[in-house]
């Protein structure tokens, strides 16, 4: 069954009500919504590929509504551990996450679901502040150790996150070799794979960061600013947390559409960015950009094809 065959039946828009109203309901079964979320206002469905999203008005608050077939569980309990876990720091503003569950439809499969916090988002507003809060976030350190206690997602890719003491080890490792491997195993195996993971170890050989809380997927379509005039507060949302090296965040802020320079202005104004970075920053970058590969293919493939050389050629 194809991961949008659950929902096949609550495609159209006379149905989505229906299923908002079970998966409401089942969070309310559960005592993890208060039973006057059940009064709909009114909502607004946005499409996700596979998956639907819903922003909802009820008579408990705004909601936001991710749904998908129930196989995909796992990534919303990823998620939900990943935004408690930002959440813990007290630093910067994530969509919380008010439920979790799966629900069986009338005449249909399961569905999975997260129900999260709405908040009206712009696309630009303090940036100062959020690079100071991101900053604030990276200080949240593991024992020493990278990885995660589960699984998470960057996309749909899963991450291998078990406990590593070596930060070369953990990137080279369960970051880069993975990808490749995958890539291969797709029929679009990248050149040059085995000088890259060996240069991998090279550059990372002796570096030991502090392992920092991530956000772990940090463009700027995973970030956005509350509207407020008086108080307009940074807000991260899709998360992929693990406990690594924090310029992996700064690389990937960079990556897509470079942040504006008043994020960077923010962030070493509580932490001083390392001299090194930018000879890191190529190969965390290429990381992304392996992945967008392996889930889009197209031109990805080729941009990572040419930073693999340029990084290549700094040997």
């Amino acid at each position: 069954m194809s991961p949008a065959s659950a929902l096949s039946l609550f495609s159209h828009e006379e149905h989505s009500q229906a299923l908002l109203s079970a998966i409401i309901d089942d969070a309310i079964c559960q005592r993890q919504l208060f039973p006057s979320a059940r009064e709909l206002r009114g909502f607004t469905r946005h499409s996700n590929r596979n998956q639907q999203q819903f922003s909802v008005q009820t008579d408990a608050g705004a909601l936001f509504i991710k749904c998908q077939d129930s196989s995909y569980l796992p990534h919303f309990e990823a998620e939900q551990a990943c935004l408690l876990r930002m959440m813990e720091t007290q630093t910067i503003a994530v969509c919380a996450p008010l439920a979790l569950g799966c629900t069986r439809l009338a005449d249909a499969e399961s569905v999975s679901y997260l129900i999260l916090q709405h908040i009206p988002l712009a696309v630009h507003g303090d940036w100062f502040s959020a690079g100071q809060q991101l900053a604030q976030m990276h200080a949240h350190t593991s024992a020493g150790q990278y990885g995660f206690e589960c699984t998470t997602w960057c996309g749909e890719t899963a991450q291998d996150n078990r406990w590593q003491d070596s930060w070369c080890g953990f990137f080279t490792n369960q970051r880069l070799q993975p990808l490749l491997r995958q890539l291969e195993e797709n029929g679009t195996p990248v050149p040059r794979s085995a000088p890259l993971l060996d240069y991998s170890r090279q550059r990372l050989q002796g570096h030991q960061p502090p392992a920092a809380l991530l956000h772990g997927d940090l463009w700027s379509g995973n970030i956005g600013f509350n509207p407020d005039r008086q108080l307009s507060y940074p807000v991260l949302y899709d998360p992929s947390c693990y406990y690594g090296d924090a310029e992996t965040d700064l690389a990937m802020s960079e990556l897509f559409g470079r942040f504006p320079r008043r994020f960077y202005d923010g962030y070493e104004s509580v932490c001083k960015i390392d001299a090194g970075y930018e000879q890191r920053r190529d190969l965390y970058q290429l990381y992304h950009l392996l992945n967008h590969a392996l889930l889009f293919g197209g031109s990805y493939l080729a941009q990572a094809g040419d930073l693999i050389d340029a990084i290549l050629q700094q040997q």
